[in-house]
């Protein structure tokens, strides 16, 4: 059936115009859910004409319609990005089922996966911009997180809060030894988010993932010369998308690696 593929890739894409605004928002230190959308340069108040996701920067040609300022790539990328995300946790849920579910709790681990792909997509888009990891994504994301897994039970609690413990620990340590200069306390609490997400075993593997990206990427940049060494590099953006990778291919990847030693 097309049209469900279709009406949950529209979900997400509004979803993704939300998560715009929260991310906007929450730098402006603006109410998330009061007040009217606004140009950032003009400040005149958007229509209801010029706020449907993407079709509205397609047909105004990406400026405002008021003072015609361009508006940011951010709006359609998020937006188009959540939507193929959404699609995606929905046509992969059965890699992501350990044990057999009925179909409300399929659906149940769905919604799960749709959360956390929101919560991930913000992380990632406000640390690539503004270099921070801000607590109150990661926190709320940690409450969810821990409480969807020990209610559905695909992943054991003890690997939840381990996993937890663990890969935030990690980050800690780091965090110590350097005095805050290899990692920021962001990190910390991001490590823990993902061990709760993703337990202790998938959650080894999304920080292998993690490590391999930004070096291959951070390697790339550097002969590139659009970086240098002294340059920051916003690693939670790294741990978020190796967060999803692990969330579509993480069981796979584990069952491949250890179909080495069976």
């Amino acid at each position: 059936m097309f049209w469900i593929p279709l009406f949950i890739f529209i979900v997400g894409v509004c979803i993704g115009s939300f998560l715009n605004v929260a991310i906007f928002r929450t730098h402006e230190d603006e109410s998330i859910v009061r007040g009217r959308s606004k140009c950032q340069t003009c400040e005149v108040s958007i229509g209801a004409q010029d706020l449907v996701p993407i079709l509205s920067y397609l047909r105004l040609k990406g400026r405002c319609r008021s003072c015609k300022s361009v508006v940011s790539w951010q709006y359609p990328v998020v937006e188009l990005a959540t939507g193929m995300l959404f699609l995606l946790m929905y046509l992969t849920i059965d890699w992501n089922i350990p044990y057999n579910l009925g179909l409300q709790d399929m659906m149940l681990l769905l919604f799960r996966n749709w959360v956390f792909v929101s919560y991930l997509v913000l992380i990632f888009v406000y640390d690539l911009r503004h270099m921070l990891i801000l607590d109150r994504f990661t926190i709320p994301a940690m409450i969810f997180a821990v409480l969807a897994n020990l209610w559905l039970g695909v992943i054991p609690g003890w690997s939840v809060l381990v996993g937890g413990l663990v890969i935030g620990g990690f980050f800690w340590l780091q965090f110590t030894i350097s005095k805050g200069v290899w990692v920021g306390g962001g990190d910390i609490r991001m490590g823990a988010l993902m061990g709760f997400m993703l337990g202790i075993e998938q959650g080894f593997v999304a920080l292998f993932l993690a490590y391999v990206l930004g070096a291959l990427i951070g390697v790339g940049l550097l002969v590139s010369k659009v970086v240098t060494r002294k340059t920051q590099v916003p690693f939670g953006t790294f741990l978020a998308v190796a967060t999803v990778l692990t969330l579509i291919i993480g069981q796979p990847m584990i069952d491949w690696y250890l179909g080495f030693f069976l």
